[in-house]
């Protein structure tokens, strides 16, 4: 069955379009040019789930776009960073071993039981703060690494949640 692309997921392609000038803007050193952009991806990241709902178009496809293209927005950003000097290796590992972990227990959660996972609030908390962190360092104010940091920790405690989560769906279906 061939699902028809909704307006959600629509919104949802668009931030996964910023991708490209976010990294450009900020690899060219246009960092407030490149924030803004940021908070144009974070704002759709903020209504597309609402406006799946709203419209009734709560689809798979938009269940897997959302958390991928996030993904992609904040590691795309997070590496630059990092390449820039602005964010420490060290939070740079801790950051991308869960996002891994996560993403590879998604995949194996479709191959072997063709489920997707819902989003869970602790996965919504982790991504909220690696927003707010991400737009700090984008821009070099002052705390930024620091909320880094705690989004690392939601991450690691998210990640064990959605591993919980997909144990108890896989044994379901």
């Amino acid at each position: 069955m061939i699902e028809v692309m909704s307006v959600a997921n629509l919104i949802t392609l668009s931030r996964g379009v910023a991708i490209v000038p976010i990294v450009f803007l900020l690899a060219t050193g246009h960092r407030w040019a490149a924030w803004w952009l940021f908070g144009f991806a974070c704002l759709t990241d903020s209504i597309d789930g609402y406006v799946a709902r709203a419209r009734d178009e709560v689809t798979r496809l938009g269940q897997a776009l959302d958390p991928l293209v996030d993904k992609a927005l904040y590691v795309s950003i997070l590496s630059l960073l990092y390449v820039l000097g602005d964010v420490p290796a060290l939070a740079f590992v801790l950051f991308l071993a869960p996002q891994v972990a996560i993403g590879l227990g998604a995949l194996a959660l479709k191959a072997r039981r063709n489920a997707v996972q819902q989003a869970r609030l602790l996965g919504k908390v982790a991504a909220a703060l690696a927003f707010i962190a991400l737009a700090f360092m984008l821009v070099r104010w002052p705390g930024g690494v620091e909320i880094f940091y705690a989004a690392t920790a939601a991450t690691y405690i998210a990640a064990a949640d959605y591993g919980y989560s997909a144990i108890k769906l896989g044994r379901n279906r």
